[in-house]
């Protein structure tokens, strides 16, 4: 009967060709656990994988203005200098920018192409977490990847900050996905 429900649920999400889709993977990757399924469907029903328009920015100046926030102190909902969250740094660096973007981890994973595979990620991809916390929400935490194997977040005990992807806690445990709001970055290796 489970494996019957569970076959619903994945007909029911994804009209046939799109097997690949980024979300039916996700579902594969959590069929034992119910509760992300139910997040993971909930998460789906608001849309992904929408465009974001970055206007003529780099992903190098995207960097560059996060890392003018390193040392600010974590403050629940901020987005300032005096405290931010880590979807604050993101709202923040969209907005130094000239950009607008929502302020909270969930929202923010609905821009972008969706990059599941950790090491196709490049700098200036934001990245996604889940079960940082309890809640009922699927992403639960957002990070900007950086240059070798770095990336910048706000942490609640140490604010803005600089660590590596694979920390344990943040990438092996609880990484979902990452985004692409950039274009595709040419493979100069060629030339």
């Amino acid at each position: 009967m489970r494996n019957i429900l569970i076959l619903v649920f994945l007909l029911g999400c994804f009209q046939i060709g799109t097997a690949q889709d980024a979300m039916s993977v996700l579902i594969a990757q959590n069929l034992t656990d119910s509760v992300v399924l139910g997040r993971i469907d909930q998460f789906r029903k608001g849309g992904y994988e929408k465009p974001f328009d970055c206007g003529t920015h780099t992903r190098e100046e995207f960097i560059a203005t996060a890392k003018n926030y390193l040392g600010t102190p974590y403050q629940y909902g901020g987005t300032t200098a005096d405290g931010m969250d880590c979807s604050g740094l993101i709202f923040r660096t969209f907005r130094d920018l000239g950009l607008s973007a929502p302020h909270g981890a969930q929202a923010l994973a609905r821009f972008g192409e969706i990059i599941l595979d950790k090491s196709e990620l490049l700098p200036g991809d934001v990245i996604f977490f889940t079960q940082t916390y309890s809640t009922r929400k699927l992403v639960t935490h957002a990070a900007f990847v950086l240059a070798d194997g770095q990336m910048i977040h706000a942490s609640t005990s140490k604010g803005v900050q600089m660590i590596p992807i694979d920390d344990p806690y943040y990438w092996n445990a609880h990484y979902l996905f990452g985004t692409r709001i950039f274009g595709v970055v040419p493979d100069l290796s060629e030339e």
